[in-house]
């Protein structure tokens, strides 16, 4: 048979020329082999996070899926599972901190990012197995409080902190799977601090930071902060009591479209007057329309589930029911609790005594039979809505307190606080865009290193998002149509991006002799080609 005089190779490109402009900015390429003192185990962690931010696959199967993509962009693509390993292991060995450190440092410096003003918030991340013989220096996997709703799979911590300026990462950190919330606040802000040089940032955070000890550490630092004050202090229920006497003055202080149903207004109140902490620090009380109606909604949804739940256990043909008052009265508080309804549902539990006979001996019944007097013990449960005790708790419906050692007014703490929902998009960033469950490591050492790779994966697709987001706005436009079927997006992320150039590659004509004869390139599309210019990437990096 003859030979054919020349052959097409096919290379797929996606968007990996954009992930390279950030990662290169960044200097992460430096940064890494630096830190690992090995090009080959930095080319293999920097291979490990274009794969995250664009699919996503066990470390085994990397080498394949980096087979059809120009080598020139995956370092080769020859990365066996033992090097990504043992790339890990290099990585958790190093100075992690000084490396995050240089990697964050110039991340603000290239970008210009404002760290004015910081949010802290965790997430847990869950692991499928044992995890047997845990090496010590690592962060240990543990069963703890799981966001992810899986109290019986092990888990670790996975802290968070992001800039008010386009939710960037600046800090992370792994800590063991039952490590609380409100021990992690003080150690944060002063990593953040020494991480930035200063101690004037705002530091924003949700209610676990508001724990005596750590407010008043951060105030004598010169430290700011804004957070939630817990339900649980003796503040709120001063205030409830003020509530509902009608003692509290409310002004309106900002109007904004709701962000679950656009065609509503959600009106901002804040309580006249001087409200503080029993640490001496300014508390603000809001009350939000919107979330008022969404607290009377679901403290209604929880009754109305509760009481099907308290029916179904008083229905007399259940077969399977409590036979004793305790275990009668132990699944009511079940019930209870489960739904967080105790305050609203009146329960009372009463037996009666009910008479049965039975015949002594087996066989047909007749005058002569002898019969056996019985008595049964029967549970009734009674069950109503506390009207009174709804009616006190609708008082504090849409209400809630925000405690600050700044000197701003009411408006300014509120909008400083309603930018944290942004740090949950990273968080979701995290779980469903990364992937970073399952994880397909056994040692938990990897683990904490391959956290870490999440991290700057996380880094770079913020500033990839927060980069074409502000051209848009610098160039008024209010959306691109980058979703499916050209339909328009105001805020294109991450998953848009590479869903627009994942079809994006290259065809080389090369001779026998392996010489390349001429390059064909993929026409690129209109919004792949607007996006380029968002970007101020130029289009031969596709062409």
């Amino acid at each position: 048979m003859q030979e054919e005089p020349f052959r097409l190779v096919r290379q797929v490109l996606g968007p990996l020329p954009i992930l390279d402009r950030f990662i290169e900015r960044i200097g992460l390429p430096e940064h890494i082999t630096e830190a690992t003192r090995r090009a080959p185990y930095a080319r293999a962690l920097l291979l490990l996070l274009k794969n995250i931010v664009l699919e996503r696959n066990a470390l085994y199967a990397i080498r394949e899926w980096a087979a059809p993509y120009d080598p020139a962009l995956v370092y080769g693509g020859n990365y066996s599972d033992d090097v990504l390993a043992r790339a890990l292991d290099c990585l958790f060995e190093v100075d992690r901190a000084s490396l995050l450190t240089r990697v964050v440092l110039a991340s603000v410096q290239a970008y210009q990012l404002d760290v004015s003003q910081i949010h802290q918030d965790t997430t847990s991340v869950k692991l499928s197995g044992a995890y047997t013989g845990q090496q010590r220096r690592a962060v240990q996997l543990r069963r703890g409080y799981s966001k992810d709703h899986r109290p019986d799979l092990l888990q670790l911590v996975y802290e968070l902190s992001v800039t008010q300026d386009g939710a960037i990462p600046l800090l992370f950190k792994a800590h063991d799977g039952n490590r609380t919330d409100d021990t992690l606040h003080w150690q944060n802000w002063q990593m953040l601090r020494g991480l930035l040089g200063c101690s004037d940032f705002l530091y924003v955070a949700d209610s676990k930071l508001c724990v005596s000890e750590t407010l008043l550490n951060i105030d004598r630092s010169q430290g700011r902060f804004i957070t939630v004050v817990p339900r649980t202090r003796g503040e709120v229920d001063e205030f409830q009591s003020k509530v509902e006497a009608s003692f509290v003055r409310w002004e309106k202080v900002w109007a904004k479209r709701s962000s679950r149903k656009h065609r509503r207004i959600d009106l901002y109140e804040a309580a006249t007057g001087l409200y503080q902490m029993r640490e001496g620090f300014r508390v603000y009380w809001f009350r939000s329309s919107e979330k008022a109606r969404r607290d009377r909604q679901e403290r209604e949804e929880k009754i109305a589930a509760a009481l099907g739940q308290l029916g179904g256990l008083a229905d007399p043909a259940r077969k399977k029911r409590p036979k004793t008052d305790k275990a009668v009265r132990r699944k009511v508080e079940e019930i209870l609790e489960h739904f967080a309804v105790k305050p609203w549902v009146r329960v009372e539990v009463t037996w009666e005594s009910v008479e049965q006979f039975r015949q002594i001996k087996r066989g047909r019944s007749s005058a002569n039979t002898l019969y056996r007097r019985m008595v049964r013990q029967v549970p009734h449960i009674h069950y109503s809505r506390d009207e009174e005790a709804i009616s006190k708790s609708e008082h504090m419906d849409g209400i809630f307190p925000l405690a600050t050692n700044t000197s701003l007014n009411a408006l300014a703490v509120l909008r400083a606080y309603k930018y944290q929902p942004q740090l949950e998009k990273r968080h979701a960033l995290l779980k469903s865009v990364l992937q970073v469950a399952p994880i397909f490591l056994k040692k938990n050492e990897r683990i904490e290193a391959l956290m870490f790779v999440y991290f700057l994966a996380q880094l770079v697709s913020a500033l990839l998002e927060r980069q074409l987001r502000n051209a848009m706005r610098a160039q008024g436009l209010a959306h691109i149509e980058i979703l499916p079927e050209e339909r328009p997006s105001p805020s294109p992320t991450i998953q848009q991006i590479v869903r627009v150039f994942s079809s994006c590659a290259r065809h080389l004509l090369l001779s026998q002799k392996g010489e390349l004869v001429q390059t064909f390139s993929d026409p690129l599309t209109p919004i792949q080609k607007q996006i380029l210019s968002l970007l101020a990437i130029s289009t031969a990096a596709y062409t």
